[in-house]
């Protein structure tokens, strides 16, 4: 009897240890966990929820933003080129001027004289020359009177020409159209060749340099367009053009000049156009051929070896080797070069929780 009730109490705990709420949920479990790796019954749901991005061949086309100075196409300082008192200061300080018109004036007196000077010496010279010419029809004169004539003749041209390049410096001119940045310089000034007149800038084109990377360069060609966005302008994009991509790093390092010109259209508004010094926001768009471009959380790392996941029509996941290459300007996307065909499913959550054969559900 004592042995019967014995094997009474221990059925009796067994069942209660079966048919616990701790117990279910283990064969649940356990369930589960077998459907979703192919080994439990086919009606069993698969746990694991998952992402999925269908792979497509698609032309890309990608736009990266990055950040410049706008600046003149070009810039100079004007130097005097002769010494001499200043006389005249006509153009001012900040306005526009145009090619040819006068920056500064210096007295004009001892050029003047000189070139007063050198005007009767070449006409005397010019003159003995004819007279010796003359003489020399007649044989009167000899060779060596007639080479000296010459070679005088020439002299005072050579003096007469410089004469007049002097006169000409003691009005220093703007060498093209634009905007007189810095002139601070007055009547009176006495200045040395050499010294700085005026800093003139060519608006007519403004230019802003942009630094990409090794990878970022070779997408990038002269004569792309572009678009220019400057903040303080009210964002809208202006139409810019690549005018030169560099050939080689700047300063040793890794980083590539790229020139991006903005030239006004003729029906533009001064009020609302880029002046130089201006902070710039440069946008490219950059395009490939088809290719299949997926998040770059979706390749699986292994041993210096790159894999995706992809499902069958029921969705259970099959892993695939692939290869990859970066996509410039976007680090969470990959191009897949092989492995993965048009139409694919691939994966893009959860990828270290995933063995070949597994069931999941798409999300």
């Amino acid at each position: 009897m004592v042995l019967v009730v014995a094997v009474l109490i221990g059925l009796l705990a067994g069942w209660g240890f079966y048919s616990s709420e701790g117990a279910a949920k283990a064969r649940e479990r356990e369930a589960r966990l077998a459907a979703a790796q192919g080994d439990g019954p086919p009606e069993l749901a698969p746990t694991l929820e998952v992402e999925i991005e269908v792979a497509r061949a698609v032309p890309s086309a990608d736009v990266v933003e990055l950040a410049g100075r706008l600046e003149p196409v070009r810039s100079t300082w004007v130097s005097a080129e002769i010494a001499g008192r200043i006389v005249a200061v006509p153009a001012l300080e900040h306005a526009p001027i145009e090619e040819g018109e006068v920056l500064v004036e210096l007295d004009s007196s001892l050029p003047r004289a000189e070139l007063i000077r050198a005007e009767a010496s070449h006409r005397l010279a010019k003159a003995e020359l004819e007279r010796q010419q003359r003489l020399g029809k007649r044989s009167v004169a000899s060779e060596a009177e007639l080479d000296a004539a010459i070679a005088e003749e020439r002299r005072s041209y050579a003096a007469l020409l410089e004469a007049r390049t002097r006169l000409g410096h003691t009005r220093i001119t703007a060498p093209f159209d634009g905007l007189v940045n810095a002139l601070d310089l007055d009547p009176g000034t006495y200045v040395q060749p050499g010294t700085r007149i005026a800093e003139v800038l060519d608006r007519s084109v403004l230019e802003v340099t942009v630094l990409v990377g090794d990878r970022q360069v070779g997408s990038l060609v002269a004569g792309a367009s572009a678009r220019i966005r400057v903040d303080v302008l009210g964002g809208a994009p202006f139409a810019g053009r690549i005018a030169r991509v560099a050939g080689a790093p700047v300063d040793g390092g890794s980083r590539y000049p790229v020139v991006v010109d903005l030239t006004p259209p003729d029906d533009a508004d001064p009020a609302r156009w880029p002046l130089p010094g201006m902070v710039a926001q440069v946008q490219f768009e950059i395009g490939r051929a088809p290719a299949i471009r997926l998040p770059a959380r979706a390749v699986l790392d292994e041993f210096e070896l790159q894999y995706v996941f992809v499902l069958d029509a029921e969705d259970r996941v099959r892993r695939l080797r692939v290869s990859t290459r970066p996509v410039p300007f976007r680090p969470d996307r990959v191009e897949i070069t092989s492995g993965v065909e048009d139409g694919a499913r691939v994966v893009v959550t959860a990828v270290d929780q995933l063995r070949g054969g597994m069931r999941v559900l798409v999300r």
